[in-house]
C-alpha cells in the first residue's frame, strides 16, 4: 500500500487510526553518555537511543578512552615520551615515523597553514614555550625582544617535513605544538566510533570544542552555549546556537593568560610578530564540517582579528566556514556574525 491511501484513510477514518495507535507504546529516546579527563582538560559525550546494555555502554566507553589516550599519546608536548616529544628533541636531519592519527593532524595543519598564510602554525612550539604557556613552565614578564627573535628562527613550515607518515626535521631547534588543533581531532576520533557503533544522533565536546549530529531526545538540533569572553564569567553564555550535522570550536584571550606590569598577555600567539595577538578581539566561535578544522580555523581567525577574520571567510567560502567574532568595545560586546552563523542563534 502506497503513502498516498494511508494518508486518505487518515483523513476519512479518525476514529479507526485512533483505536491502532492507541495500542502502540511510543518508543522513548534518552540520552546516554559519561564525562571524563583528557588532553588536560575534561571531555563530554552523549547520545540518544531508544535502549542500550549496560555492557554495550562500558564497551562504548572503553574504545572511547582508548582512543583518547592514543590521540593524547600521539600529540600531548606533556608528555616526555609521546611521538610528539621524540620529534621535539630530534636534531636536524633526523627523522622518524609516526602513527596514522600525528600523521592525519600534521596533514591538515600543513593545509590550514597554507590556507591562512601562516596564521595558523603547528611549529609555535619555542614561541609557546618562550611566554610561558607550554611545558617548561609560566612566566611573569614579556621576554625580550632578542628572547622572541630568537624563537621566531625556529618558526615555520620550512623546518620540516611530512611523507606519508614520516616527519623528517630540517632545522634543529624547530618543535611542534599541536594544542590548536589536537582537541578537536579527538573530537572527530570520538563521533567516528559512535558512527562505527551506529548511533547517529550525538554530542561530542572536549575542552570546549564539540560536534554534533542529529537531533537530541527532544527531536530538536543539540543547543550549545558560547561562553561570554571574560574570566570569571563561568558557565555564561553569550549566544546559544542549534548545531546540526557540525562542529563548533571557539578561541579566545579569556582563557588562559597571565598578567604583567604591561598588560595582560593571553596563549593565542600570532606567528608573524612572535607575541599574543593584539586587537579588540576577545573570542571567535566557528562553525565547520570537521572540529579538526573548526579548531585549527578558529585560531587562525582569531590572530588575524574581526575585520581581516571576516575577509578571509568571504575569500575561502568553499570552506564552508560560519563564524562569530566577539570584540571588546567601551560600551560592551560587539557581535559580527557570518550570514550562515546567524541563522543558528536562538536568541536575539
Amino acid at each position: 500500500m502506497t503513502r498516498v491511501p494511508l494518508i486518505r484513510i487518515w483523513l476519512l477514518l479518525p476514529m479507526v487510526c485512533v483505536f491502532f495507535s492507541c495500542g502502540e507504546k511510543p518508543v522513548q529516546r534518552t540520552t546516554e553518555g559519561w564525562r571524563g579527563k583528557t588532553m588536560g582538560t575534561t571531555y563530554e559525550v552523549k547520545w540518544v537511543v531508544a535502549g542500550i546494555s549496560e555492557h554495550d555502554l562500558e564497551s562504548i566507553q572503553n574504545e572511547v578512552e582508548a582512543e583518547l589516550v592514543a590521540v593524547n599519546d600521539a600529540m600531548s608536548t606533556w608528555l616526555p615520551d609521546s611521538e610528539i616529544t621524540r620529534f621535539n628533541h630530534m636534531e636536524a636531519g633526523e627523522e622518524v615515523d609516526i602513527s596514522v592519527r600525528f600523521a592525519q593532524v600534521m596533514r591538515t595543519s600543513f593545509t590550514i597553514h597554507e590556507a591562512t598564510e601562516g596564521a595558523f602554525d603547528p611549529t609555535l612550539g619555542p614561541l609557546i614555550d618562550l611566554w610561558g604557556f607550554g611545558a617548561k613552565g609560566s612566566r611573569s614578564e614579556d621576554p625580550s625582544k632578542e628572547e622572541i627573535a630568537k624563537a621566531m628562527s625556529y618558526v615555520g613550515l620550512k623546518g620540516i617535513q611530512l611523507q606519508e607518515q614520516t616527519l623528517r626535521k630540517h632545522t634543529t631547534g624547530v618543535e611542534i605544538n599541536l594544542s590548536a588543533v589536537a582537541k578537536g581531532y579527538g573530537v572527530d576520533q570520538v563521533a567516528a566510533l559512535l558512527e562505527k557503533h551506529g548511533h547517529r544522533n550525538y554530542y561530542v565536546e572536549i575542552g570546549g570544542e564539540v560536534r554534533c549530529h542529529g537531533l537530541n531526545a527532544d527531536g530538536v538540533p543539540w543547543k550549545i552555549g558560547i561562553q561570554v569572553p571574560s574570566a570569571g564569567s563561568g558557565t555564561s553564555s553569550q549566544r546559544i546556537v542549534h548545531v546540526l550535522n557540525r562542529a563548533l570550536a571557539t578561541s579566545g584571550d579569556y582563557r588562559i593568560f597571565f598578567d604583567t606590569e604591561k598588560g595582560r598577555r593571553h596563549h593565542i600567539l600570532d606567528p608573524r610578530t612572535g607575541r599574543p595577538a593584539e586587537h579588540s578581539l576577545a573570542s571567535v566561535s566557528v562553525l565547520a564540517s570537521d572540529c579538526m578544522t573548526a579548531d585549527a580555523v578558529a585560531t587562525a581567525l582569531y590572530v588575524m582579528g574581526t575585520q581581516e577574520g571576516m575577509t578571509w571567510i568571504v575569500e575561502h567560502a568553499a570552506h564552508e566556514i560560519e563564524a562569530l567574532f566577539i570584540d571588546r568595545t567601551e560600551t560592551g560586546f560587539k557581535l559580527t556574525a557570518t550570514p550562515g552563523f546567524q541563522k543558528v542563534i536562538l536568541d536575539p
